[in-house]
């Protein structure tokens, strides 16, 4: 006990600093301290230091510079993504919906097409077409030549017979971006165009194709070389077909054919 108390005693004995000069020996100044005046200022400024880490690590960036210290904008930019991806996944339905669509009107199958949201099955053997007006030169003619066989939905002919002479280059009706372009068993070389406004053009029975899938069309470019393709066809001819938002049009309606 005497020992404790004698250290406790010392704790309290002042000691005097002095400042000297190093080359004059000139005392400069000084002052008293004692070892529990040393004591309290280093934890005094110990806490001060601790305080002040604490306050930068929770309420600064500087937190970021810990290792395995999670980053704030984390579960932002993980909510960010989740929300793009279900963006892009119910597009890619959207696309596939449509690309499916799109194989079953060439194949003259029954198809579904999206509105608000519904799905609704449209039937190939439908006898109204949708009435849009009676719009002559609205597209480039894609043929000139005969027209062999008319526009009949009655018939399920939806589109127009056009002859002319072999080796003629079909062109396009407007201006789009070709989303089919390949060999079908009924119809032959097909190629589709998506137009504006949900509009697509149709030209089947090609001998060959001059356009692919994915490539963007100008109005009067020549896409494909008539043909007698398919095992529909009847003879050398382009059968051309109209369609807009999942009904068929008559081409007729909208371009004015040369008849020879």
């Amino acid at each position: 006990m005497g020992k404790i108390s004698n250290w406790f005693k010392n704790l309290k004995n002042k000691f005097k600093v002095v400042i000297i000069h190093p080359v004059t020996l000139e005392e400069k100044g000084g002052f008293n301290m004692s070892k529990m005046n040393i004591i309290t200022t280093v934890v005094i400024y110990s806490v001060l230091l601790i305080a002040i880490t604490t306050v930068l690590i929770f309420f600064t960036s500087l937190r970021e510079l810990i290792p395995g210290y999670t980053d704030i904008t984390l579960n932002r930019r993980v909510y960010n993504i989740e929300s793009r991806a279900d963006s892009l996944e119910a597009a890619l339905r959207q696309n596939d919906l449509y690309i499916q669509n799109l194989k079953k009107i060439l194949f003259d199958e029954d198809y579904d097409i999206a509105a608000d949201n519904t799905l609704i099955n449209i039937k190939k053997n439908k006898n109204t077409t949708e009435t849009v007006g009676r719009q002559a030169n609205v597209f480039y003619v894609p043929l000139n030549g005969m027209i062999s066989s008319h526009f009949n939905s009655k018939t399920n002919h939806y589109g127009v017979d056009i002859v002319a002479k072999t080796d003629a280059v079909i062109k396009a009706a407007g201006d789009g971006t070709v989303v089919f372009a390949d060999w079908t068993a009924e119809g032959g070389y097909v190629i589709a165009i998506q137009h504006d406004k949900n509009l697509i053009s149709i030209y089947k029975h090609n001998a060959s194709l001059l356009k692919h899938e994915g490539d963007t069309v100008k109005a009067g470019d020549g896409i494909a070389i008539i043909g007698n393709g398919g095992s529909t066809s009847t003879g050398t001819h382009l059968h051309f077909e109209l369609w807009l938002n999942g009904i068929a049009l008559n081409p007729e309606d909208f371009i004015s054919f040369d008849v020879k």
